[in-house]
């Protein structure tokens, strides 16, 4: 019950970043309000994506040994959705070296990230996309990660 961070964003094309977080390091956003009962964990880079259907956030594209250790203690399969862009394939990668499944949802021709897919097709749609979409074989992963 205390403000541990801040992520900020602007709308203005010529600011950059867009995003500015200000956390502790190897900090996984909203980790603390995953179900105990859930099989999953929907891993994303950014706190709308996560908040937007109810997953975690590493609040990068590279996520730390600390930060897999902490999402692997939640003893749940582990389901990555990168955002389809160069960062995201980065997301891909570090998802195969940690043994991560990495899901290829339907959505991302028409969506850059799961936020944009919940706020288009709304979150159950979403949420099945990415279930329907996971892959966990490493050389799958990588040749489907290479269209990104």
């Amino acid at each position: 019950n205390e403000v541990i961070g801040y992520t900020a964003r602007t709308f203005e094309d010529y600011v950059k970043p867009k995003y500015f977080n200000q956390h502790e390091p190897n900090y996984v956003f909203n980790v603390d309000l995953q179900p105990r009962d859930a099989k999953f964990v929907i891993v994303v880079e950014g706190p709308f994506d996560a908040m937007a259907i109810d997953g975690v956030a590493i609040l990068s594209n590279e996520c730390s040994e600390i930060q897999a250790d902490i999402i692997d203690a939640l003893g749940k399969e582990v389901i990555v959705v990168a955002d389809k862009d160069r960062a995201g394939a980065k997301m891909i990668k570090n998802a195969v070296e940690y043994g991560w499944t990495v899901s290829f949802p339907v959505w991302l021709e028409t969506c850059k990230d799961v936020n944009e897919a919940v706020v288009k097709y709304g979150k159950l749609f979403t949420l099945k996309a990415i279930l329907d979409g996971k892959e966990s074989n490493p050389l799958k992963i990588k040749l489907r990660s290479a269209k990104i």
